[in-house]
C-alpha cells in the first residue's frame, strides 16, 4: 500500500510538472504559487520572455511614472508580483497580501534594477547614476509609495 501511495504521489507529481511546462492552467492553488514563486525567481530577462499562460496577470505598466529605460525587465516583473500575490491584478489571485511577501517582490526587485545598472553600465559615472536611481525607486517602495498597488 505504501509503494501505490509513493508511485501515485510521483505520478502526480511528475503529470503537474508536464502541465507546468506545457502552459497548462495548475491543477490547484498550490500549484499556482509554486509557478508563481518559480516565475519570480526567473532573472529579469529571462521573465521577460517568459510565455504568458494563464490564471496569471501578466499586464504591466513598466515603471509607472519613472521613465523604464534599463529598467523595464525588472518594472514588469514587479508589476507580475504585485498583481499575482498582492490584490491589484485583474485575476484577482491574491496569493500571498501579505506585507512579507510584498517585502520579497520588493527585494528581488532592487537586486534585478542593480543588475539592470551593472549590466548596462559596467563601470564608471553612469553606472554610478543608475545605482543611485535604482537606490531611490527602492526607497520610494520602502517608504509606502506602492503599498495601494500591493493590499
Amino acid at each position: 500500500m505504501r509503494v501505490r501511495n509513493a508511485l501515485s504521489k510521483a505520478l502526480l507529481a511528475a503529470t503537474a510538472c508536464v502541465a507546468l511546462t506545457a502552459g497548462t492552467v495548475p491543477a490547484t492553488a498550490a500549484d499556482v504559487r509554486a509557478e508563481a514563486d518559480r516565475i519570480m525567481g526567473l532573472s529579469r530577462m529571462d521573465f521577460i520572455h517568459h510565455p504568458h499562460h494563464a490564471p496569471f496577470d501578466w499586464n504591466t505598466d513598466g515603471c509607472t511614472a519613472w521613465p523604464d529605460g534599463v529598467f523595464y525587465e525588472a518594472c514588469a516583473q514587479h508589476d507580475f508580483g504585485y498583481r499575482n500575490y498582492g490584490r491589484h491584478g485583474k485575476t484577482h489571485l491574491a496569493l500571498s497580501p501579505t506585507p512579507e511577501t510584498k517585502a520579497w517582490i520588493d527585494e528581488r526587485f532592487h537586486n534585478q534594477l542593480r543588475f539592470a545598472c551593472n549590466e548596462n553600465h559596467p563601470a564608471g559615472g553612469k553606472r554610478q547614476a543608475c545605482l543611485g536611481e535604482a537606490k531611490l525607486m527602492y526607497t520610494g517602495l520602502l517608504a509606502g509609495l506602492a503599498d495601494g498597488a500591493f493590499y
